[in-house]
């Protein structure tokens, strides 16, 4: 045997593999940021059906000793487009979702300058931001559609349902309850359940929410596409001022398109041009080359339609 299953390869195994006369096929590997998703995925499902079927006690320790680690893996992982990808899929949306939102909070965090504490702390506030789910029936969770007005509003108990459960787990803090009950609160007063603005929700919880939109938009559902990164970007970009804490917005942004930088995108106008640099004053407008021609898109008729890699 030359590799075990599940073996990460690198320069040298791949050597040994060709020494060998072996040659891969796609079939015969899987992508790092998709075999530790798919394993997160399957942790988190795991806790959440315990809970939901009150078969198991839940407790801090068992979310950083079993789903911690992988997590971890995804948010350090320098691919970050593959990552992205993994955690848009449409399977297991629920607990997929509940990744996705771990790792963009534990990311907008660290450029926020959050101490490891903090980080860990609130990348399990991201995982179980949604926990109260686990008591709305799956006919509200599953539906493939638009909610009613009745079942919209038994759909927003979720928070207070979150809230209540976190509190009581061992270990678990007051502010990762407060994400649960706290993370569709907007700054502007418009969100639920409480309608608070500002000042009255907590820094986790402002941060959560903008990982938790984001999240949902990439995502793809059974009943909606996802929304292109760029327009998701702008949308994010746009509310910086209103729903969402504008420091908070513009570290994400930045450091997302940041990321971005020598990669190319399609214009309104068709052309394939490729991100140059970034405006600290307009962050989705950059600067772009197509064909040997340099276009600011902040005084350009054209626009960015989307990344050409979503094409």
């Amino acid at each position: 045997m030359l590799l075990a299953q599940n073996s990460i390869l690198n320069d040298h195994h791949l050597d040994l593999l060709h020494q060998h006369g072996i040659d891969l096929w796609r079939e015969d590997t899987q992508l790092v940021t998709e075999f530790i998703t798919e394993a997160a995925v399957s942790e988190v499902q795991l806790i959440y059906e315990k809970v939901h079927n009150g078969s198991e006690e839940l407790s801090k320790k068992v979310i950083q000793d079993k789903v911690m680690p992988k997590i971890q893996e995804l948010c350090f992982n320098i691919n970050l487009s593959n990552v992205i990808l993994e955690l848009s899929k449409k399977d297991n949306y629920t607990f997929r979702h509940c990744i996705g939102v771990a790792v963009i909070s534990f990311l907008i965090g660290k450029w926020l300058g959050l101490k490891d504490v903090e980080l860990n702390d609130i990348t399990i506030a991201g995982l179980m931001h949604d926990l109260g789910k686990t008591k709305i029936p799956d006919s509200i969770l599953n539906k493939a559609g638009r909610l009613n007005a009745d079942e919209y509003a038994e759909m927003k108990l979720h928070t207070h349902l979150g809230y209540e459960m976190i509190r009581n787990l061992p270990d678990m803090t007051e502010q990762q309850a407060l994400v649960a009950l706290q993370h569709h609160e907007r700054e502007d007063g418009s969100g639920y359940p409480f309608g608070v603005s500002s000042d009255m929700i907590t820094h986790f919880s402002k941060i959560v929410a903008v990982a938790d939109v984001f999240h949902t938009m990439i995502s793809e559902r059974v009943y909606k596409k996802p929304v292109p990164l760029y327009q998701v970007f702008q949308e994010i970009y746009k509310n910086s001022y209103g729903l969402f804490d504008p420091s908070i917005v513009h570290s994400f942004i930045t450091n997302m398109m940041n990321r971005l930088v020598g990669d190319h995108v399609i214009l309104t106008d068709g052309q394939v041009a490729r991100i140059v640099m970034l405006h600290p004053d307009d962050l989705i407008n950059p600067l772009v080359e197509a064909q040997g021609q340099f276009y600011d898109l902040r005084h350009s008729e054209h626009k960015i339609l989307d990344f050409a890699s979503n094409q």
